[in-house]
């Protein structure tokens, strides 16, 4: 058992049971109190995203646009075990190397908000691979909306 099963959260009655309702997804992710990664998702195809997610990330321009909705619908489909087992503030009290925070948040049609928070060393292990899956997924299916976005804005 790894140390954030411990803390697994406990079901609660008001807590959808899959992504199924989810119209907004949001990851942030900060690293020795700088933020390296934004990245909101919404089922019109709107994405926001700031940043590569990398602990020495230097890229502070957020760019926010409408696209199709493969990107959220991608994310979205890796997005039923962390709503399902991972919703609630985590932490490593024996975290090792810079401090990280981690937040991946949910909100359904009708404006539940679901957060499943995070709190650990970059030497530490960090949250599980269900977590992990979200973020890199999202990270991957916005990433060549973001290239684009940024030749956009240098050759604008």
């Amino acid at each position: 058992m790894g140390f954030f099963d411990r803390f697994k959260s406990k079901p609660a009655a008001t807590r959808i049971k899959s992504a199924d309702n989810v119209a907004r997804i949001m990851v942030v992710l900060e690293c020795d109190g700088d933020q390296v990664l934004f990245i909101l998702l919404v089922d019109d195809g709107t994405i926001n995203r700031l940043g590569t997610g990398a602990e020495d990330n230097r890229e502070q321009d957020l760019y926010i646009g409408v696209s199709d909705t493969v990107a959220f619908q991608a994310v979205r489909d890796v997005c039923s075990p962390v709503i399902d087992d991972w919703i609630g503030g985590f932490g490593d009290s024996a975290a090792a190397g810079k401090p990280c925070k981690l937040l991946v948040g949910f909100q359904t049609a009708a404006g539940a908000e679901m957060l499943s928070q995070w709190e650990y060393g970059t030497k530490s292990k960090g949250p599980p691979a269900e977590v992990i899956a979200v973020v890199k997924q999202a990270v991957q299916s916005t990433e060549d909306w973001y290239a684009e976005q940024k030749t956009l804005s240098a050759g604008g």
